[in-house]
Formats: C-alpha cells, sequence, structure tokens
C-alpha cells in the first residue's frame, strides 16, 4: 500500500534543522518567552480554538512544543518548566527525535518562521501534530525533502 503524503515548503535539505548554534529564531523566540506565563499567553495567541477543557492534550502538547525552545529537548527539563509530568512529555521528545525536528540537545523550531522572523502559526501547528503523533514526518529520497503524512493510527481511523 502507498503511504499519501505531502510535501512541505519551501524545499529544505535534510541538514536543515540539524543543531545550530543559537540561532537567530530561537533568539527572537526565546526573548519572548521568558517563563511558563509567557509560553501561555504566546499559546493562546496561536489557539486554533483549542482549550485546556475542549482538548486537553493537544494544549499541552502544544505546549511542551513552544516551552522547548527555552528548555532544549530534555524531558526533565520540560516537564518541569510546563508542570506535565515526563511521562506526556517522554513520548512527545521521542516522536521529535524520530521526526528529525529535535536532537539531543536542542529542539529545532526555525522552520516556524518565515523569512522576516515572524512566527508561522500553520507551521508550528503542523510540528504539533507530529509531536502529538498523528502526522508523521520523514525524509524522501526521491523528493529530496521531508514529507509528511498521517500515521498509521490515524489512518486506520480515516478508513
Amino acid at each position: 500500500m502507498q503511504r499519501k503524503h505531502f510535501r512541505t515548503t519551501p524545499r529544505r535539505d535534510r541538514d536543515s534543522r540539524k543543531e545550530r548554534p543559537n540561532g537567530s529564531s530561537n533568539r527572537r523566540l526565546v526573548g519572548k518567552l521568558v517563563n511558563a506565563e509567557a509560553v501561555k499567553a504566546l499559546l493562546l495567541e496561536l489557539d486554533l480554538d483549542i482549550s485546556i477543557q475542549q482538548q486537553p492534550g493537544f494544549y499541552n502538547t502544544a505546549l511542551v512544543l513552544l516551552s522547548a525552545p527555552i528548555c532544549g529537548s530534555d524531558t526533565g527539563r520540560l516537564a518541569k518548566f510546563t508542570g506535565l509530568p515526563p511521562s506526556f512529555v517522554a513520548p512527545i521528545r521521542k516522536r521529535m527525535m524520530q521526526a528529525e525536528l529535535w536532537t539531543e540537545t536542542k529542539a529545532c523550531c526555525e522552520g516556524w518562521f518565515a523569512e522576516d522572523g515572524v512566527l508561522c502559526p500553520r507551521c508550528f501547528w503542523l510540528d504539533v501534530l507530529v509531536a502529538d503523533g498523528l502526522v508523521m514526518r520523514a525524509w524522501d529520497e526521491n523528493e529530496g525533502q521531508y514529507c509528511y503524512g498521517l500515521s498509521p493510527q490515524l489512518a486506520e481511523r480515516v478508513h
């Protein structure tokens, strides 16, 4: 069975999210996000009608991702910063590393920003879907770029 996927745009090479020392995009975001309350306030601005009451798991996944540029990809630091249990954060970390969006030490968020440095909500929410396990991200040698597709669990529910 052929896997359905869609491409990222613009085209990025395989190393585009590899570890970089203090990327300027990270500095812009981290400069505004100094504590968990600031992260939660920005998350409310990016809100696509999610809330703690309506979809707590998805909201908490987004909270972990938005906290990661400050804390890095360490499960313990993310759990402490967000107030979420390590058992919730660890699977997110695992999926983000499998998708090559995070490294052992760094949570890469450069893909969330447009060329002018403005946060692109669509790119952020796509990474949240990856972190939540609803969408998979993998390198496609034939396409020469990362491709996204439904996770097997979600694909089964759709069919």
